[in-house]
């Protein structure tokens, strides 16, 4: 989600929330330590009265595309500090052994689902991936399986009732926690303020846990240390709200690149926790039978989770193979047409002057390279009196006779230049050079037949240059001297006024 958040409030007012945030939250856990509840209530108060206000106001203020997660934070965050107070107040009857749930449990069920909706226009509308959802299964269960040992060793007299209304809360937290860990997982970018709200849900989740072991125990009170967790999550998620009203640069977070490494680690961590625990602190048949079922539920969702990448890594290797493929297919398809003449399929400029620059590049002292220029002669008389259509098909015939002398000779290649100018190239003696002439004189002498039916008979000029004939060879050098014997035969020839042969429709 890329939404700028509005700058309701300067940057500085995100510097002095924290401070001020970690102050009341460590004043607050002095306080505890030291057994004085008056100004514990008084400033565990002030930290939630300020989350809500700053949640209200981040509700109608910031743009569009954030409200519905701060009207749905807020509502949640309301709730959640509702239930705490109706547990303070019913403290003294209520016990986390008992199992029977009262107002305290109804208000604090109902924080998770508000949570869970809150983060819903973080994910972008879209639902979570299944590989994700597992993850989140296996880390509900690691911390369900501990926390159930625990409550059953603290309390065996009690009913199962019990002992999975205990847990109930820290998996609940975890599924939170898992669900954002989630969405870091599968967004490369987002809102700064997931990294408050991260850290506020985190807090709960280690209150809760510290909270179920103490009540197993029988050392748990509402004025514990261990209750200032809670109120700095209140002020986390405070904090989230007060992040999206301050001005910053930057408004979105780039996710580190080992936070998806640590996200796809976590089922292993998850596995390797509850079989330690069962090892450890596992004692009696039904503890056992539980976490024996608990280990073998994680061990099917990692089983399940390592198919789904074997299958996604098929797939993304099956996608690459045809990615590298058609970009290969690209390749050769962009390398043809930067190559060879569209008329006459013959390789053009480009490819003549690649080959002769490869050829001399070899051993430009040595190398034994030849150009052999044709023009065809009368040209433009062909264009004039029997249309473009015609000119067209006297260059693919001329092409077609070229390329299949090409096929017999090895080392040549003939290219069109451009208009009625063609080359040929090739390794060897400037003996080889004037053989090659002979045959491309014989072949552009056989007459053409037109797509109508009329028949042309073709002649040409030809020019070659050698490497072996000029100092300080180029390919420049060998194509220019080519058309200059080209030029310079046909000058010639018409300066004699000697008929070489037979008169065509060319002249």
């Amino acid at each position: 989600m890329t939404a700028r958040p509005s700058p309701f409030l300067s940057a500085p007012w995100w510097w002095a929330g924290m401070i001020v945030t970690a102050g009341l939250c460590g004043t607050v856990a002095a306080l505890l330590l030291t057994d004085r509840p008056g100004p514990v209530i008084l400033l565990s108060g002030v930290v939630r009265a300020a989350a809500l206000l700053l949640l209200a106001l981040a509700a109608v203020r910031v743009p569009a595309a954030l409200r519905p997660v701060f009207y749905r934070l807020l509502g949640a965050t309301l709730v959640y500090v509702l239930a705490e107070a109706a547990f303070v107040l019913t403290a003294s009857s209520l016990s986390i052994s008992t199992g029977d749930p009262g107002l305290p449990d109804l208000l604090y069920l109902t924080f998770y689902p508000l949570v869970l909706w809150a983060l819903q226009p973080l994910r972008g509308g879209r639902p979570l991936p299944l590989m994700s959802r597992l993850n989140i299964l296996a880390t509900t269960l690691t911390i369900v399986l501990p926390l159930y040992v625990v409550l059953v060793q603290a309390s065996p007299e009690q009913r199962q009732l019990a002992w999975w209304t205990g847990v109930l809360y820290p998996a609940l937290d975890a599924w939170v926690l898992s669900t954002l860990l989630a969405l870091l997982f599968t967004r490369r970018r987002l809102p700064l303020i997931v990294l408050p709200l991260v850290t506020g849900v985190l807090l709960i989740v280690v209150g809760d846990v510290a909270y179920v072991i103490l009540s197993a125990h029988g050392q748990y009170s509402p004025l514990h240390p261990v209750t200032a967790l809670w109120t700095a999550a209140m002020g986390a998620f405070g904090l989230s709200a007060l992040r999206a009203l301050t001005a910053t640069t930057d408004p979105e977070w780039n996710r580190p690149a080992w936070v998806p490494a640590l996200v796809q680690a976590g089922p292993y961590v998850a596995l390797g926790v509850a079989t330690l625990t069962w090892a450890l602190i596992s004692h009696g048949e039904a503890v056992e039978n539980v976490t024996f079922t608990g280990i073998m539920a994680l061990t099917a969702l990692l089983l399940a989770r390592q198919e789904l990448l074997g299958a996604r890594q098929r797939r993304l290797t099956t996608r690459l193979r045809s990615t590298a493929q058609a970009l290969q297919g690209s390749r050769r398809d962009l390398w043809r047409q930067l190559h060879t003449d569209d008329l006459t399929g013959l390789p053009n400029r480009r490819a003549c002057l690649d080959r002769l620059d490869g050829w001399l590049a070899q051993d430009p002292a040595r190398a034994d390279v030849g150009v052999l220029f044709l023009d065809l002669d009368g040209f433009k008389n062909v264009n004039d009196g029997y249309g473009h259509a015609a000119g067209d098909e006297v260059l693919r015939v001329t092409g077609q006779r070229l390329s299949g002398l090409a096929a017999q000779e090895p080392d040549l290649l003939p290219a069109r230049l451009s208009g009625d100018e063609f080359a040929l190239v090739f390794l060897g003696t400037p003996e080889r050079g004037e053989a090659l002439a002979g045959q491309v004189a014989a072949l552009i002498a056989r007459p053409i037949t037109l797509p109508d039916g009329q028949t042309l008979t073709t002649a040409g000029s030809l020019g070659q240059m050698h490497s072996a004939l000029t100092a300080g060879v180029t390919t420049s050098g060998l194509l220019s001297g080519a058309d200059h014997a080209m030029y310079r035969m046909k000058r010639d020839r018409k300066a004699q006024q000697v008929p070489q042969r037979t008169p065509t429709l060319f002249d």
